[in-house]
């Protein structure tokens, strides 16, 4: 199915797969409601909803009618709209500004380390048998860009050599996913128990009666806030129609830029609010309503992507797969762990939490995490995952166009030349990274460096 297809609008299997979302969310908020360990830990009600989708669908027990391209297609709309309503948003008042442009260059920094990590296995990993070096790229492909971009271009690498690439990048993607759940939610529970989150970690929702009228009591109504996220998606689709008019019949480039939808939604709906703040016509836009779209947006891009996940398992790469993934998780967590206090000047331990959901997932899941928090997602870290994603992309582009693909072409049957000049390419780009660490963020290197959550620096 191409998403960016309108006729596939018509097919009636979306408004059965709406219709599963809407009933699995329902049927997560009574279970964490019921189960005592998920809700002490706050389990968001998404991720339990996706994976009652997961067990009980096509991949799983064949219960529900669950249609997987139908799934995708609605995670892939409504994904944009999460990114539409965050950018409508009024930019939020910081008092140490900064930690956006942290999540931008962090997110290609974890996405390097992941690759470089990953090739290094590959490398150890010939003294059991020989791995194609694209397999070790499935950690960042899988992790950080979800099931779409794992299963297209690891089938694209199968002609390149990568055996069953497809269903590897699936797994990965799979894994990816389990493993932003699994030490995403005890680690809030820890960081709760041993005092590291900070009064602007936390956001308390706001009462009923608030989020009815409005933070202001002036704000457009709830209509009024779709009227505005329906016309920045409507100039999306006419700016990205526009571009691939121009482009030759053919070009690869217009699936790549249907895929960034989400980018040229948050691009144009962050200049819309500014250009109407300027203007002093900005009274019609509300924040807390922005907030609760955002909110249903994140439910259901969550609940469906972890849903629409196809669970092939691979017997014959089992083994590598669970280590080289068990190694990734667990080093993705320690290193947003240490870069929390020394990246992000507000909210330290949120902005790590998305990023590890980020660095394991999608931006869905990292705000899906975040929602432990920030159950409305109305505080600054939500708005600044949604900026800090638009910004990310100059800095992964170069890993994503250049790099992998690069790396990917280089098996030739001499794994020490495909893993090792692929390897020198990704190092050489760590630095220049490391270098827009220095100049594009407020990265403070902490002392003693060894440890994961060093003492709060002196205001």
């Amino acid at each position: 199915m191409r998403f960016w297809h309108t006729e596939a609008l018509l097919d009636p299997q979306l408004l059965l797969d709406l219709l599963l979302l809407a009933a699995l969310l329902a049927a997560a908020a009574l279970l964490v409601r019921a189960i005592s360990p998920l809700r002490r830990l706050a389990v968001p009600r998404a991720i339990v909803a996706g994976l009652l989708g997961l067990a009980l669908g096509p991949s799983g027990a064949g219960l529900l009618p669950t249609d997987i391209p139908a799934m995708e297609f609605i995670v892939y709309h409504v994904f944009a709209l999460l990114f539409i309503a965050g950018g409508l948003r009024s930019a939020p008042v910081q008092k140490r500004p900064g930690s956006a442009r942290s999540l931008a260059v962090a997110n290609a920094s974890i996405g390097v380390l992941q690759a470089i990590l990953g090739l290094l296995f590959v490398a150890a990993w010939l003294a059991v048998e020989t791995l194609h070096p694209a397999f070790g790229l499935m950690i960042t492909l899988g992790f950080q860009q979800g099931p779409g971009q794992a299963l297209s271009l690891g089938g694209a690498w199968e002609s390149l050599g990568l055996v069953d690439g497809g269903q590897i990048g699936l797994v990965f993607a799979t894994l990816g996913f389990m493993y932003c759940i699994g030490l995403g939610i005890p680690a809030v529970a820890i960081a709760r128990r041993r005092g590291l989150l900070t009064p602007e970690d936390v956001v308390e929702p706001l009462p009923p009666e608030a989020t009815t009228a409005g933070a202001s009591g002036r704000g457009g109504s709830m209509l009024v806030q779709l009227a505005w996220v329906g016309l920045v998606y409507a100039l999306v689709f006419a700016v990205i129609s526009g571009a691939v008019m121009l482009l030759p019949a053919g070009s690869k480039l217009a699936a790549t830029a249907w895929g960034m939808h989400f980018i040229f939604g948050s691009l144009i709906a962050i200049a819309l609010r500014r250009t109407a703040r300027r203007a002093r016509a900005d009274r019609s836009f509300d924040d807390v309503r922005l907030a609760r779209l955002s909110v249903i947006a994140v439910d259901l891009t969550t609940a469906g992507a972890i849903a629409a996940v196809r669970l092939e398992v691979l017997t014959t790469w089992l083994v590598p797969i669970l280590l080289m993934t068990l190694l990734a998780g667990g080093l993705t967590l320690l290193g947003c762990m240490w870069l929390a206090r020394r990246a992000f000047p507000e909210a330290p331990f949120s902005h790590a939490l998305v990023l590890f959901g980020m660095g394991t997932g999608t931006v869905s899941t990292g705000l899906a995490l975040l929602r432990m928090l920030d159950p409305q997602l109305r505080g600054t870290v939500a708005r600044n995952s949604v900026i800090g994603a638009t910004l990310s992309v100059p800095f992964n582009a170069p890993i994503f166009v250049g790099v992998i693909p690069f790396a990917a072409t280089q098996w030739s049957g001499e794994p020490s030349m495909a893993l090792g000049a692929p390897l020198v390419v990704l190092v050489a780009y760590l630095g220049a990274l490391v270098v827009a660490w220095r100049v594009f963020t407020p990265l403070r290197l902490l002392r003693p460096l060894r440890s994961i959550w060093p003492p709060s620096p002196p205001s």
